[in-house]
């Protein structure tokens, strides 16, 4: 039995990894931002819906940066 080498990441998973990393920092601060200058002004119902929304929005655009890592 001969036992496989583990494979070196590749140059696109590495890229990915950076660009994930990147947007998802950019995406915390604009929120971050929009949350401090709207919520302290909107009600309950409106916070929950932004924390809601804020919270999943950033989902797809991983999902298609991860597709486009591992695709071949």
């Amino acid at each position: 039995m001969s036992q496989s080498m583990p494979q070196r990441p590749t140059t696109r998973a590495l890229l990915g990894t950076m660009a994930l990393v990147l947007f998802l920092t950019i995406y915390v601060l604009l929120a971050t931002v929009v949350a401090g200058q709207v919520l302290p002004t909107a009600g309950g119902v409106a916070e929950f819906f932004y924390y809601a929304i804020a919270g999943l929005a950033w989902v797809p655009i991983a999902g298609l940066i991860i597709k486009w890592m591992y695709s071949r």
